[in-house]
């Protein structure tokens, strides 16, 4: 029996090349250790409706000192940063969070209203988390996060078990992101607990959490509370 030869050439090497360059490539925030997923609710976002539209990808964790220059010129280096057709190549790429989940997720009617009802939620999430001093001035940080989840809690009284409706879509890959922070960063910081007035932001919480393109793009708590804690000036 003959064997087989196989013959590898430079052109080979180089279309193999080509289409590893091809693979399209989400640009992330690192953790600390420079390699990993860092803390960022923006790319959560936008992996929740990549996973939601099972979209395969590669998830490039970028360090300043590593960003392509494409990446630089023509974007400022901001994350999370869609290039469709890889880390190498900077055409078609698009960097911001809301753009890239709607490529993939479509807004229904239902997201559409939820989102505008809901558009100033993460300002009260990060206004009440950041807020160190006592007195009026986290008095006014409650009560701005106390109206933001009164309007949450009124969507979902018409919709469910998710913003969407029946599945998750783009509205729950805004807000349910968000509300990783609150429940995470809000008690480890502020001994946030939810109030038994948002019966339905409870319900939903327990949904969305539970659901794979949610729990499956998270970031770990640890990157989480690091972030939040630099933010407050730890």
């Amino acid at each position: 029996m003959r064997a087989t030869r196989v013959l590898i050439t430079a052109a080979t090497i180089t279309t193999a090349a080509a289409l590893s360059t091809m693979t399209p490539a989400l640009l992330v925030k690192p953790a600390r250790d420079g390699v990993s997923y860092g803390d960022c609710p923006f790319a959560h976002y936008a992996r929740m409706s990549l996973a939601l539209a099972d979209v395969d990808y590669e998830l490039r964790p970028t360090p300043k000192d590593a960003k392509p220059q494409w990446h630089l010129d023509a974007h400022g280096g901001s994350m999370p940063c869609w290039a469709p057709n890889g880390f190498g190549d900077g055409g078609g790429a698009v960097s911001e969070s809301a753009a890239i989940a709607k490529m993939f997720t479509a807004p229904s009617p239902a997201c559409v209203a939820a989102l505008d009802a809901c558009g100033s939620f993460f300002g009260g999430v990060a206004k009440f988390l950041k807020n160190t001093e006592a007195g009026a001035a986290e008095d006014a940080a409650r009560a701005n996060l106390e109206e933001q989840l009164g309007k949450l809690e009124a969507v979902l009284g018409n919709a469910g078990p998710f913003l969407a409706g029946a599945t998750p879509g783009l509205a729950d890959c805004s807000i349910a992101t968000k509300l990783y922070i609150l429940f995470v960063a809000g008690q480890h910081f502020k001994g946030f607990i939810l109030g038994a007035e948002y019966p339905s932001v409870a319900r939903y919480w327990t949904a969305i959490s539970a659901h794979p393109a949610f729990y499956k793009t998270r970031y770990p708590e640890a990157e989480m509370l690091h972030g939040w804690g630099q933010a407050r000036g730890g």
